[in-house]
């Protein structure tokens, strides 16, 4: 009984000293939710997207692995979390894609297969001609572990409405600026 009491006046010591010499000890639970919040997922991330966008943001189909793997090339063996949506109505063409991936050598299959991808989309003359400008503005992106395909945005009526392709396509890649703006910001 004696040494009980002993163990529990000493660790109540060393509990005391450490908070009197200003130490703090983590609990798992706390170490787990700060290396999250330095590691947020796909899904965390392109929440950020979509709040820089707000009504703006069209995409409302998410996407699952199958389809991820069938539409981009991107096995899920390359990642631990994905994120992609497209928009339900084929007239738009927005998408948001966001692959963290595994490690280098999965980031640069990652990144071949959605730069394909986007090569197919812009080689692509089976297009609404209203979307292939927004098409020629699309963006790869990449951060770190995170692999992004960005095609989002809106641009006013009188840009559209001039008819130059150059001033259509500058505006819709100062749209895409948002969202890789988001992403920095998520990331860091």
């Amino acid at each position: 009984m004696r040494k009980k009491v002993l163990s529990l006046l000493l660790a109540a010591a060393l509990g005391i000293g450490g908070i009197a010499a200003g130490g703090y000890v983590e609990t798992e639970t706390e170490i787990a939710s700060v290396e999250a919040a330095a590691k947020p997922s796909a899904s965390a991330v392109a929440s950020a997207v979509k709040q820089a966008y707000g009504s703006d943001y069209l995409p409302n189909y998410r996407l699952e692995k199958a389809d991820i793997r069938e539409r981009y090339g991107v096995s899920s063996a390359w990642y631990t979390s994905a994120f992609a949506e497209v928009p339900m109505i084929s007239a738009h063409v927005d998408e948001l894609v966001i692959i963290k991936t595994k490690n280098a050598s999965a980031k640069k299959k990652t990144l071949k297969a959605i730069r394909a991808y986007q090569k197919k989309l812009k080689e692509n003359t089976c297009q609404y001609p209203a979307n292939l400008t927004k098409i020629q503005a699309s963006k790869v992106y990449t951060n770190g572990k995170y692999v992004c395909f960005i095609m989002l945005g809106t641009v006013s009526d009188s840009v559209l409405e001039s008819g130059d392709d150059a001033k259509i396509i500058k505006a819709y890649q100062s749209q895409n600026h948002k969202a890789v703006n988001a992403i920095k910001k998520k990331v860091k």
